[in-house]
């Protein structure tokens, strides 16, 4: 089974395609749910408004490392042997599930889906919407703090946060790239979403994100950098 973790900020809308999207596609058992902000209130409605998924409602207001935050929260709020880092402008396509699952196997457990939009995902360089096995973070941890229990590093405004996780596991030889698990991407950089609040937050501090990917390059062997990205992180 597969925990589907959303974090949503703002869109209302998303929320009922989304597991549309979701339920159309899955041939797995998956358990949805929606990790809402506090005061978020036409969010959470729509997310508690949907039969058969699950919402919770985050202690505190949206804030810095909102993302990483609520996919942690997440984690420890389920238990099936996998999660998904997902998001709500995504659009999932028929075996994105059965082969991710059987792209991973016994060995691999950080298994990135393609979204069909950033060139380093297609390349399979990382991924941005990943599935996770729960005790790989269980036991060793998802970032590069090596926390047993955290998926994601808090450290991050909201970008690199995928790539640390992904650069990490294949440091750890767990990472591998499902080319033809496609959960498309729907984002405003890749003018398929339009521009809103919520990715004008998360888009804020990426100067600084970046700063800071680069400044722990060091901590996974650089895995996964490409040449010119090895110099900037040196």
């Amino acid at each position: 089974m597969i925990d589907i973790l959303v974090p949503v900020l703002g869109r209302p809308q998303n929320a009922a395609p989304l597991v549309d999207s979701i339920r159309r596609t899955a041939k797995v058992p998956v358990a949805i749910v929606f990790l809402c902000s506090r005061g978020d209130h036409e969010q959470i409605d729509a997310c508690f408004d949907i039969p058969d998924v699950r919402g919770l409602v985050m202690e505190y207001p949206a804030g810095p490392a909102d993302y990483a935050r609520k996919i942690n929260t997440g984690f420890h709020a389920t238990n099936s042997e996998w999660i998904m880092a997902a998001a709500d402008d995504l659009t999932f396509e028929p075996g994105w599930d059965t082969v991710a699952l059987q792209r991973a196997g016994d060995h691999q457990h950080v298994v990135a889906t393609n979204d069909m939009a950033n060139s380093q995902v297609k390349r399979g360089q990382f991924g941005t919407h990943c599935l996770i096995r729960r005790r790989y973070v269980t036991e060793q941890g998802g970032s590069a703090n090596h926390e047993p229990g955290t998926v994601l590093y808090e450290g991050y405004d909201h970008n690199y946060v995928d790539r640390e996780l992904c650069h990490l596991a294949q440091h750890r030889g767990v990472y591998v790239f499902a080319r033809h698990s496609i959960v498309r991407h729907r984002h405003m950089l890749w003018h398929t979403a339009s521009p809103d609040a919520t990715y004008r937050k998360a888009l804020k501090h990426s100067r600084q994100d970046q700063e800071l990917f680069f400044s722990r390059a060091h901590l996974w062997g650089f895995a996964g950098l490409s040449e010119a990205e090895r110099k900037m992180a040196a």
